[in-house]
């Protein structure tokens, strides 16, 4: 009778080793692109990478088996058939330590420069170069998600949203009588036109406006609270005037709707400047805010 159960242990051990083998197999992903192979787990109804990705094309940071990306590259960086989580997806890992310093998909609603993060048991707002401008890390989650473009759609134009407000999201590029590309060079044009202030007043497109002086002010006060003067993409200060052609501003200026108050960026300052004569009579950029509940303040 013993020699029997100790026969029937072995068989269970047996059959006990197959199905740990056999779910051990199923339990990691290989990507095909560099043939680097991953544990998964199962967390709630989501499969993720057990470990950081590895992935080094694109990579802002590789430090031995440490990769870290930045965001825009994050996003799209996972192998078919997986994805960026979101931060909802994220939330159910905030508690696991081994979940850090990971990226989400899901970009902070009212200012696209700063999306979410975890780090250690906390998630929050980190701007999408990462920690120190290295980046942060990868965990996928399996499946497949549309990855939301960077700008959105408004009225026909790209945009982006600043705060409650929704800016073009570069300078203006609709050809008038008086109008001007750097250098004339019709290359040039893509990063927007100079516009004397005659035309610039009635230049922006329908469901478009200059932007009040009250309206420069809140941008002013957003990007220099987020730190992100640079993302917002001033264009070069060149206008055209009566004595000099492409003579250069003193820093690069936008127009608003009164050409006693322009909007300037000297370096990394930025402010609502009150333009000496020569810049007044002058053509500089236009940047259009879309026309909005809380449109024109005044």
């Amino acid at each position: 009778m013993k020699q029997i159960n100790l026969i029937s242990v072995a068989i269970a051990l047996i059959a006990m080793t197959s199905i740990f083998t056999a779910c051990g197999d199923s339990d990691t992903f290989t990507d095909p692109r560099d043939g680097q192979k991953y544990r998964t787990v199962k967390i709630g109804d989501r499969v993720w990478m057990a470990e950081n990705l590895k992935y080094k094309e694109g990579a802002s940071s590789i430090k031995d088996t440490n990769i870290r990306y930045h965001w825009n590259t994050a996003l799209v960086v996972c192998p078919n058939g997986w994805h960026l989580p979101s931060k909802s997806e994220l939330d159910a890992v905030a508690s696991d330590s081994t979940f850090n310093h990971i990226w989400s998909s899901t970009e902070i609603e009212d200012f696209t420069f700063y999306a979410y993060v975890k780090r250690d048991n906390e998630i929050f707002a980190a701007s999408k170069d990462g920690w120190d401008g290295f980046g942060e890390n990868v965990r996928c989650v399996k499946g497949s998600v549309e990855i939301k473009q960077k700008l959105t759609e408004f009225k026909g134009y790209k945009a982006v949203r600043i705060g409650s407000q929704i800016w073009m999201a570069k300078n203006l590029d609709i050809k008038t009588p008086n109008s001007v590309c750097y250098l004339d060079d019709e290359e040039e044009c893509s990063n927007g036109r100079y516009y004397p202030f005659s035309e610039a007043k009635s230049v922006c497109p329908d469901g478009w406006h200059l932007p009040s002086k009250a309206e420069a002010v809140k941008l002013v006060n957003k990007l220099k609270k987020e730190h992100a003067v640079i993302e917002f993409g001033f264009t070069r200060g060149y206008f055209e005037s009566t004595t000099e052609k492409y003579e250069k501003l003193w820093g690069e200026i936008l127009w608003t709707n009164s050409n006693e108050y322009v909007i300037r960026r000297d370096n990394y300052e930025l402010e609502i400047w009150n333009p000496v004569s020569k810049v007044k009579e002058g053509k500089i950029a236009v940047r259009c805010i879309a026309d909005t509940e809380d449109k024109k303040e005044e």
